[in-house]
């Protein structure tokens, strides 16, 4: 799923770019990385019964 959302999701491919150009992070780290971002993103939505909003998940993105 988390790769699926590199191809699909803007912010999540900016995340994944940072990770492996800026971090010089291995492809499997920052992968995993990701699956754990994704994951916390997650469940913090379906806790708060929120639509996704890349300004809530990113803030830094503003």
């Amino acid at each position: 799923m988390t790769i699926c959302m590199v191809m699909t999701n803007p912010d999540i491919r900016a995340l994944h770019h940072y990770n492996g150009d800026e971090k010089k992070l291995k492809k499997m780290k920052f992968i995993m990385k990701l699956c754990g971002k994704v994951a916390r993103m997650l469940v913090g939505l379906a806790k708060s019964s929120e639509a996704y909003s890349s300004v809530k998940v990113f803030p830094q993105a503003t």
